[in-house]
């Protein structure tokens, strides 16, 4: 009975052990997880959000008319007496005046400050898609060098068998001492590279934890879900994909901006008027008659003329600055354009690389090391060829893991111009940032 529960509460104390290690155990950051964290701790989406709304409530203060003003004046009154009864022209007024701006200025300003906050939420866009690409391009990084940093620590043991080898050689007197040295060397060689690899993982890792939120642990999967392309299957036109993208969208819109300039400086050569009513009071006559009150009203008109100097030139600058816009645009959808076909054509060259490594290239050099090491080790074939050969079929590895990882990247640069069409680009997180940022 005692031992059945001694049992009993052994195995209990070994599952709780288990499962309490289990849940210290840091969880893996994959990829995608890497990019949504990214995307939910970017304050500077929060930030662009907030100034959106600050233009929105400029443009509804923009398309209000000025304030009137109140007029309040102590007129003609006589200094030999200063009774305010004794002249007729003694008054005591009170005046209002309204400015009204030229023709539909307000609402095309307000239009205008409209158009410059709609250029957020594509701000925000192009800045996820930013955020995607160097989240992605710095995991894929990182992985790189821990997988090639974890093959360098598999494969020591070759090169510490190399060591073994050469000296059990040297002691027969079927190798010279210059071939354990060199083997050591390779040994130390190694070590070093290792070191190196490692101050490169910490030094990426500083990196991708900077798009992260804090506190983020940055320890990555061994294996990853590969990166596919956004048009695999070809059905987006390059070219239309190009025009939606959040860049060429950004010089849209301002387009917009400059083309309701142009309609603001057109509303120059209307008048603007100012609207004033005054009302005079008048004390009795001392004798006791009624003296009758003033009023009046009066209409100003500011008329544009002379407009060559001013509302030409202002609308000509406007224009200028449309058209220098167009240019513009043109010549970021030139770059796109020619960035997409760089990024195409070292995909196209990594697979042609990737198809030779995938062959029989890394089992040729796995097969030549091996013979060149049995040669060895029966004394009929020299030190410099069993080391160049496990030298040559470490760094075709090493090279196959960059690749990989290169193929990725390209993939990664080739989706990013392709953001306008992605969905994981196009959903708006602000909301949630303005609402983090708030608590």
């Amino acid at each position: 009975m005692y031992r059945t529960a001694l049992i009993l509460m052994l195995a209990y104390s070994s599952s709780a052990i288990a499962t309490q290690q289990l849940s210290d155990k840091p969880s893996l950051l994959t990829l995608e997880a890497a990019i949504n964290n990214a995307l939910t701790a970017d304050h500077w989406q929060s930030g662009n959000h907030l100034q959106e709304q600050a233009l929105r409530s400029n443009a509804i203060a923009a398309e209000q008319l000025p304030d009137p003003k109140v007029r309040m004046a102590l007129a003609n009154l006589p200094l030999d007496s200063l009774n305010f009864n004794q002249e007729n022209m003694t008054q005591l007024q009170l005046g209002v005046s309204q400015q009204f701006p030229r023709g539909d200025s307000l609402k095309i300003k307000r239009q205008q400050i409209e158009s410059l906050a709609d250029k957020a939420p594509i701000q925000r866009q192009e800045r996820r898609a930013q955020i995607k690409k160097n989240v992605s391009l710095n995991w894929l990084m990182l992985s790189q060098i821990q997988r090639q940093l974890s093959l360098l620590k598999r494969k020591r043991h070759i090169f510490q068998e190399l060591v073994s080898i050469s000296r059990a050689n040297f002691r027969t007197g079927k190798a010279r001492r210059f071939e354990v040295i060199d083997a050591e060397l390779q040994v130390t060689r190694l070590k070093d590279r290792i070191i190196q690899l490692e101050k490169r993982e910490a030094q990426q890792k500083a990196q991708l934890s900077q798009w992260l939120s804090v506190n983020t642990p940055v320890e990555l999967p061994d294996e990853y879900k590969p990166v596919s392309l956004l048009n695999a299957s070809g059905t987006a036109d390059e070219s239309q994909a190009l025009t939606i993208h959040p860049q060429i969208q950004i010089f849209d819109q301002e387009l917009k901006v400059k083309e309701k300039g142009i309609a603001l400086a057109d509303e120059a050569y209307k008048p603007s008027f100012k609207l004033d009513a005054n009302y005079g009071y008048r004390d009795d006559m001392p004798s006791g008659m009624d003296r009758a009150d003033f009023f009046s009203v009066a209409v100003t008109m500011d008329l544009p003329l002379f407009t060559d100097k001013r509302q030409d030139q202002r609308r000509n600058s406007a224009v200028k600055e449309r058209e220098a816009t167009v240019e513009k645009r043109l010549l970021k959808a030139r770059e796109l354009q020619s960035q997409l076909r760089v990024a195409e054509a070292d995909l196209q060259g990594l697979d042609q690389q990737l198809e030779i490594y995938n062959k029989r290239y890394l089992y040729q050099l796995a097969s030549k090391r091996k013979a060149a090491l049995n040669a060895y080790a029966s004394a009929d074939a020299r030190f410099n060829e069993v080391s160049m050969a496990a030298i040559s079929e470490l760094e075709a590895q090493l090279q196959k893991i960059a690749l990989e990882h290169q193929h990725q990247m390209a993939i990664t640069r080739i989706n990013y111009f392709f953001a306008g069409v992605d969905p994981q680009i196009a959903e708006d997180v602000s909301q949630n940032l303005s609402a983090e940022v708030g608590q």
